[in-house]
């Protein structure tokens, strides 16, 4: 885009000259043959025409640049929202199945404090067992006792035939007694037992759990490695706009100090101003501001504010010079920039901008730098260091403006 404004620039400058030179040729009614002034006219128009629509396109695509870099942020934004969602789900299923896992386990500590309890049961009965056996009392059973012993299933006994004798041997309020106190016994333990019957989906509904889980860390995963190069390209990005505000920051500053000093220096060399740049915040220079800090010679310290209006248009010139010579221009225009300056201030601008601008001999300009500068200047001590005049004034016959030119380069001294 540079190029091309620089291109475009250039073939405006040829053809203002060529439509001055074919106007001065006519006035000058020479027989000199214009055709192929017209013709060179005709084609940089045509090539301007082209130079215009490329650098509308240009624009057209930065904008889209732009428009994209605000899309991936919107996207860095909207993945960094799914990422905390898919992490609170995680922390969740977490719980979740923490609180599955404890279950479990509290379960399987009741199964086996119930088969411990079994086993101590069978133990009891296999003593009860040895204990009627010591005292010669038959129970009758459907199987045979040692194989009664070795199971220890007392669901094998038949309790219901038990000898008459041993049961006349019980008085019958004792028997009674009996009967209720094992009847209550039987009732709390198969109460008990059913309260801690196992749940059986326990193990489904974990499984089911884990899942989930699983799942869940998959799509996190995706979202964090889809949210990573989001910021990637957004960070090269804002890397690469660093650097360029970087370079050109870097030549501003290096240069606005020595071209202020050649704006303000008197006839005694190095006895110029000082100027400086700063930056108020270097880690993001782009988002917030730039101090400039101007000295005229022989002056102390003082904000900018409190510069003179001379001063102020010094210290204005010289950032625009600095700026300049980042990406120079073929020309620019200076509108009455003179007009707060004393003769003094108005000698060093002009000497300034004659000693950078580019000679009508091509003879290289000083530091290299080379550019055009149109002044429109009301100050003879101005524009009298010029190489060429255009002045405009009223034609009261044809109630229009007249323009006359006149080239200062053949009385050069």
């Amino acid at each position: 885009a540079q190029r091309n404004s620089e291109r475009r620039l250039s073939l405006n400058n040829q053809l203002s000259k060529l439509k001055y030179q074919l106007e001065y040729e006519r006035k000058r009614d020479m027989d000199t043959p214009v055709s192929s002034l017209v013709s060179s006219i005709g084609s940089l128009e045509e090539e301007l025409k082209k130079l215009q629509k490329k650098d509308s396109e240009i624009r057209h695509a930065m904008e889209d640049a732009e428009r994209y870099i605000e899309e991936l942020q919107s996207e860095v934004d909207e993945w960094k929202s799914k990422v905390e969602k898919c992490e609170s789900s995680l922390s969740e299923l977490k719980k979740k199945g923490n609180t599955v896992q404890g279950d479990i386990n509290k379960l399987k500590r009741q199964i086996g404090s119930k088969e411990t309890l079994i086993e101590q049961l069978k133990s009891r009965t296999k003593d009860i067992l040895e204990n009627c056996e010591l005292q010669q009392i038959t129970l009758p059973t459907n199987g045979d006792l040692m194989e009664i012993g070795s199971s220890l299933q007392p669901g094998n006994l038949d309790y219901s035939e038990l000898r008459k004798s041993g049961l006349h041997n019980i008085r019958s309020s004792d028997r009674d007694k009996k009967e209720a106190e094992f009847k209550q016994k039987l009732d709390s333990l198969t109460s008990e037992i059913e309260r801690t019957a196992p749940n059986l989906k326990a193990l489904d509904q974990y499984e089911a759990l884990q899942e989930k889980e699983k799942d869940a860390v998959e799509e996190f995963e995706a979202a964090r490695k889809e949210e990573k190069e989001v910021t990637d390209r957004y960070n090269m990005v804002k890397r690469k706009r660093y650097e360029l505000f970087m370079e050109a920051f870097n030549h501003i500053a290096e240069n606005i100090d020595k071209i202020y000093k050649d704006l303000t220096t008197n006839s005694t060399p190095n006895l110029g101003g000082t100027a400086y740049l700063s930056l108020e915040n270097e880690d993001d220079p782009y988002l917030h501001g730039i101090k400039y800090t101007a000295m005229p010679p022989s002056k102390r310290f003082r904000d900018m504010e409190q510069l003179s209006g001379g001063e102020k248009t010094v210290a204005a010139l010289a950032l625009l010079f600095a700026v300049h010579s980042f990406r120079p221009t073929p020309f620019f225009i200076l509108d009455e920039v003179d007009a707060a300056l004393d003769n003094v201030n108005v000698a060093k601008v002009a000497r300034f901008i004659c000693a950078r601008s580019c000679p009508a001999d091509g003879v290289q300009a000083k530091n290299g730098q080379r550019f055009q500068c149109i002044v429109i200047s009301l100050k003879d001590s101005f524009y009298e260091k010029a190489q060429a005049l255009i002045g405009v004034s009223r034609d009261c016959e044809k109630s229009c403006s007249k323009v006359f030119s006149f080239d200062l380069t053949r009385y050069k001294e």
